[in-house]
């Protein structure tokens, strides 16, 4: 059977961290972050996330005084095993702190 193709555009990094999940409702809930990239992040959660949901993201990046709020969308989900979040708006300062971020990070690996 051939290898699955990798449709990723950016590399994931290990990258480990408490976040906020905030639904469309207002209603937050806590996640950990396992791994992220310039494109978005997969994070723990229960209870699991619905796929195509749009939510928010918040989360301290080094170098930014204050947690971020980043916009995503839920690109897929599995119960118990968490949520890939793809980001949908990066502010300026967002986008240079996780380049920095990333630079010092061990690639993820699936």
């Amino acid at each position: 059977m051939p290898a699955a193709h990798n449709k990723r555009k950016y590399s994931r990094f290990q990258f480990s961290t408490e976040v906020k999940i905030s639904l469309g409702d207002n209603r937050a809930q806590d996640g950990v972050l396992i791994n992220l990239s310039l494109g978005g992040a997969f994070i723990e959660t229960l209870p699991p996330l619905p796929f195509g949901a749009r939510v928010k993201l918040q989360i301290r990046l080094p170098g930014v005084p204050d947690a971020c709020d980043i916009p995503c969308i839920v690109r897929w989900a599995r119960s118990g095993k968490g949520a890939g979040l793809q980001f949908e708006q990066l502010r300026a300062i967002e986008v240079w702190a996780l380049s920095r971020l990333i630079t010092t990070l061990p690639p993820a690996f699936d």
